[in-house]
């Protein structure tokens, strides 16, 4: 029986200013599902991710979320469903426990439960001392700080990840244990932008970025 899809994106054509990024992009990722964006430098591969999360518009084509069309009106109640984790992450001037604890206090999340028994197996699994939460996040190695705001993003379980490069600066061991653990969730959807081998591997599709293609 074929997956519902929980991300289809279709005949997405996405422009920046006088430049065309790509064209005609169709794929659908389900439940469980892992997919790798790759593509050359400037193929709108980060682009693409800003898309679905609603931050920029696309010149043609469409993004359904939980078989929802994404819109101006249901931008806000997708982003519920969805994480993001940026390359290189500002964690800001807060203590690292700070700033895992500060996505619970805004509104559209008031119906999560911080889960401290949670936060420990993703410390133990990231090769992350529990040392560290009291340490400022602005300290951090750059390596730490990709870690802490992938933990951060998983410790709101959500349903969608988007996760761009997040492994680019951990070394081989710990690069690693985190991506055995991110292989290991088989009810999460989660869209890469990665150059890693392994990413790929572990992915069940490869989305090549670049004009006028049609599928992935």
């Amino acid at each position: 029986m074929k997956k519902k899809s929980v991300l289809e994106i279709r005949d997405l054509s996405l422009h920046f200013k006088s430049k065309r990024l790509f064209d005609n992009l169709s794929f659908s990722l389900g439940k469980g599902e892992k997919a790798t964006i790759i593509g050359k430098s400037g193929s709108g591969k980060t682009s693409l991710l800003k898309c679905i999360l609603g931050f920029s518009c696309p010149a043609a084509g469409t993004i359904t979320i939980k078989e929802k069309i994404l819109t101006e009106q249901s931008v806000w109640k997708a982003r519920q469903n969805i994480g993001f984790v940026p390359q290189e992450p500002d964690l800001g001037d807060l203590t690292v426990l700070e700033f895992l604890k500060h996505p619970f206090v805004f509104k559209a999340n008031k119906s999560l439960r911080w889960d401290s028994s949670f936060l420990d197996e993703l410390l133990f699994s990231f090769h992350l001392d529990k040392d560290l939460l009291q340490k400022k996040a602005a300290l951090l190695s750059g390596g730490e700080k990709q870690r802490i705001a992938l933990l951060s993003s998983l410790l709101l379980k959500r349903e969608i990840y988007l996760l761009d490069e997040v492994t680019s600066a951990l070394d081989d061991e710990t690069r690693l244990a985190v991506i055995k653990y991110l292989g290991e969730q088989d009810k999460v959807t989660f869209l890469f932008v990665s150059h890693d081998k392994e990413i790929k591997a572990m992915s069940h599709k490869t989305i090549t970025l670049k004009k006028d293609v049609e599928r992935a």
